[in-house]
Parts: C-alpha cells; sequence; structure tokens
C-alpha cells in the first residue's frame, strides 16, 4: 500500500487550516477554489473519497508517532 509523504501531508493540512482562517470577504475568490482543490488532493493522496474522512486520516496520519525515521516530518528529522 502506498503511503504519502508526512511532509506533503503536513503541507495540505496547513493549507487547508489557513484557508479556513481567511476572513469572509476571501472565501469567494480564494478560500473555496483552494480549501476544494487541497481537500481533492487529501482524497487522491489518501485514498479516501470523502473529504472530512481524508482529512481526519491526514491528521492521524501526522499525530502517528511511528513515521519512518529518516522521512521529512518525521520526529526524528
Amino acid at each position: 500500500m502506498l503511503q504519502a509523504n508526512p511532509e506533503i501531508l503536513r503541507e495540505l493540512v496547513n493549507r487547508y487550516d489557513e484557508l479556513q482562517s481567511l476572513d469572509e470577504s476571501y472565501w469567494d475568490c480564494t478560500a473555496r477554489p483552494g480549501t476544494e482543490g487541497t481537500l481533492y488532493t487529501l482524497c487522491v493522496l489518501t485514498g479516501i473519497r470523502d473529504e472530512s474522512k481524508a482529512l481526519a486520516a491526514a491528521r492521524s496520519l501526522l499525530a502517528a508517532p511511528d513515521l519512518p525515521p529518516g522521512l521529512p516530518g518525521s520526529p526524528s528529522t
């Protein structure tokens, strides 16, 4: 089974969180398209079709203490 690079997952989750925090005036022109693209990419990388489940899975993978050593984003780097 393929596993997404934790650094890429972290970047996508951070991007999603940043977009969610944007002021309401930016939502239509900036946040909505960016959020949709970010969630789609998380779905592809996690293999989960449901966006909220893909986001939750990415957060869970990033919180796991057993990321392979030496990978960007692992606790030992």
